[in-house]
């Protein structure tokens, strides 16, 4: 009996800090959310329309699901983020696209040093000639 009531009084003693932490992770999603729409609208739409119903020509073509319907929105938070994670069906991996858009930029940010360094010998041979 002790230890049940000492740990009544332990989730007693913590519910104030649950009902603190509700309204800050609701605040923190809505900002999520919003930067969540802006990432969605660049990398996912073409195929899920803005809306997310899939009513594009790609979407439609290739099946995209429609993101407002009740079979998407009963997936668990883990469940989306494997899917966007990892890719499904004819739905490319979000990483992969991330990574190779890094690996892009990367390459065009070497080439771009390359032709700067050409042009730092050129400016120093040109410069020793009289």
């Amino acid at each position: 009996m002790i230890i049940v009531c000492k740990y009544r009084v332990g989730a007693i003693a913590l519910l104030p800090l649950f009902l603190f932490a509700i309204p800050h992770l609701a605040a923190a999603q809505a900002g999520k959310a919003e930067e969540g729409r802006e990432l969605f609208e660049q990398t996912c739409a073409n195929c899920h329309a803005v809306d997310g119903s899939g009513n594009t020509p790609i979407g439609r073509a290739v099946g995209a699901k429609d993101l407002r319907s009740a079979e998407a929105q009963k997936m668990t938070d883990a469940q989306i983020f494997t899917q966007i994670d990892e890719g499904n069906r004819n739905m490319p991996s979000l990483s992969n696209a991330i990574n190779q858009a890094r690996a892009n930029d990367l390459k065009e940010r070497v080439s771009v040093l390359v032709a700067y360094i050409r042009e730092l010998g050129e400016n120093q041979t040109g410069a020793k000639k009289p």
